[in-house]
């Protein structure tokens, strides 16, 4: 099999073992990209680019195409990062390289391709990571954060029902329900969606979109955190071997 060089994104003071360790089961090359760095590291030749999860959006990069927004809602941003990966993202997209976006990772495609978000979809879960929210906005993601403290965070889990027929099904090797993670308090319905995606999954529960796409699949994003390979069925791991086989396709 080939060793395709597939550019991780991440913040500058940012945890991506997860991601690295599900990427290295299947024969690749990993660069890492983040805000100090990535202006060198499109200078090389790549064939895929994962975009990870992480803070909020900077809410000024959507909130006027909105009706409604409270910048209050939104913590741990960092316009820095969005900025850098916006760019990461505009290159990967005019070069037809795949995009795989977890997580913030979905969330800035969405704002990228003028969507936008819901502020605060899970309350809950907003108020157990509220206590980071202070030291978040300190940092502005390159100081104080304790990485390790959000990465002890538990997971809460729902079911999502996955479209039949669409590149999310084929990559999972399936359609139909789901059991994932959901690491996140912000999210995108069908009012935010850009309309250049379609919707690959919902929430059971909710109607929230879970995953979307493009047309040709060359973009696929889902809002759970599949790099968290011990908090699912072993099937969510034809994500990232499917992801890495498109990518064995762009070299």
């Amino acid at each position: 099999m080939k060793s395709p060089k597939i550019i991780i994104s991440s913040g500058l003071n940012q945890n991506i073992d997860n991601y690295i360790n599900a990427l290295e089961l299947f024969n690749t090359k990993i660069i890492v990209a983040n805000p100090a760095t990535a202006k060198e590291v499109l200078k090389n030749k790549y064939e895929g680019l994962i975009l990870t999860g992480g803070g909020d959006i900077s809410p000024e990069l959507y909130e006027y195409r909105m009706e409604n927004s409270d910048s209050k809602l939104c913590f741990g941003t960092s316009l820095n990062r969005d900025n850098t990966e916006f760019q990461l993202i505009k290159d990967a997209h005019e070069k037809n390289i795949p995009i795989f976006g977890i997580c913030r990772g979905m969330q800035l495609l969405n704002v990228y391709f003028n969507g936008t978000l819901i502020q605060n979809v899970n309350k809950l879960h907003y108020e157990n990571m509220y206590k980071f929210r202070e030291q978040m906005n300190k940092s502005k993601g390159i100081g104080n954060f304790d990485a390790k403290k959000y990465m002890d965070i538990e997971s809460d889990f729902h079911r999502i029902f996955i479209t039949l027929g669409s590149h999310l099904a084929t990559m999972l090797g399936s359609g139909g329900t789901l059991k994932v993670n959901s690491r996140h308090h912000q999210g995108i319905g069908h009012k935010q969606l850009s309309n250049i995606f379609f919707a690959s999954a919902y929430t059971i529960d909710d109607g929230l979109i879970e995953a979307f796409e493009n047309k040709d699949g060359s973009i696929i994003a889902v809002q759970f955190h599949p790099e968290r390979l011990d908090e699912h069925p072993k099937q969510i791991a034809g994500l990232f071997k499917a992801f890495v086989k498109r990518c064995n396709k762009s070299m």
